[in-house]
């Protein structure tokens, strides 16, 4: 039983993967695409069920502390103080260079995706389901994600989140261009995956550490985000059914 592209005339745009590269790139697009009433839906799956904090800041071990202080964390490139905000707002101690441990940090993800996506409503909705992608498929008219348990969900665009190639190989996506051996996915600068022919791919793009392998740390990761965001409003969201981006 697959999952449809549209809910009432919406769109999907899927996630393959749902820790912090998949929460960063979501806020980001919901952010980006909200005061355009945009209507549409984010699919988040994720494997382990561990959606905002991924296996960095979802697992045992979540005690260790962050890559970077407080100051360069916020998931809001135009508020710098907004994690330190957050984490005041809790009643603890905090200041530009405090170092959070990671676990604090996936639940601030966490929060912040489900304030952002309740910011959001009711134009754009966020969805949550705990699946394994097995492979994307993609043609002009949409994109297709096929699950480990047989199923599919049908999307309009889908971007592959799935973290760190040396711990989790990302899905087969049909006519990809791969980085190389462990590296992931081959993706031009604005976050579309290459094809085959070295053409960025129209419905398929790709954010973290999966795309070409490089380091996922959240300053980069954020910077993807805000690219892919605005690149998939324009060229998916904004454009009408059958016509190029």
């Amino acid at each position: 039983m697959g999952l449809p592209a549209s809910e009432g005339g919406a769109p999907a745009v899927v996630f393959a993967g749902g820790g912090p590269g998949a929460a960063l790139t979501a806020i980001a697009l919901l952010r980006a695409t909200t005061w355009l009433r945009l209507v549409y839906r984010i699919v988040l799956l994720d494997e382990h069920g561990r959606f905002a904090r991924g296996r960095v800041y979802g697992s045992p071990g979540g005690d260790c502390p962050l890559e970077a202080p407080v100051k360069d964390m916020s998931a809001l490139p135009d508020r710098p103080c907004h994690l330190l905000e957050w984490r005041r707002a809790a009643g603890a101690a905090c200041g530009p260079g405090t170092v959070l441990a990671r676990r604090v940090y996936g639940d601030y993800l966490a929060d912040t995706l489900a304030a952002t996506a309740a910011w959001a409503a009711p134009h754009a909705a966020l969805v949550t389901r705990t699946a394994r992608v097995a492979a994307v498929e993609a043609d002009d008219a949409g994109a297709r994600v096929l699950l480990a348990d047989g199923g599919r969900v049908e999307a309009a665009a889908v971007v592959v989140a799935t973290g760190d190639p040396a711990e989790a190989a990302p899905p087969r996506v049909a006519g990809a261009l791969r980085a190389g051996a462990g590296a992931g996915l081959a993706a031009c600068r604005c976050g579309a995956v290459l094809t085959g022919s070295g053409e960025p791919a129209r419905r398929v793009f790709a954010v973290g550490a999966v795309r070409d392998g490089g380091p996922a740390t959240v300053p980069r990761m954020r910077d993807q985000a805000e690219a892919l965001a605005q690149r998939i409003a324009d060229t998916v969201l904004r454009t009408p059914p059958g016509r190029a981006g």
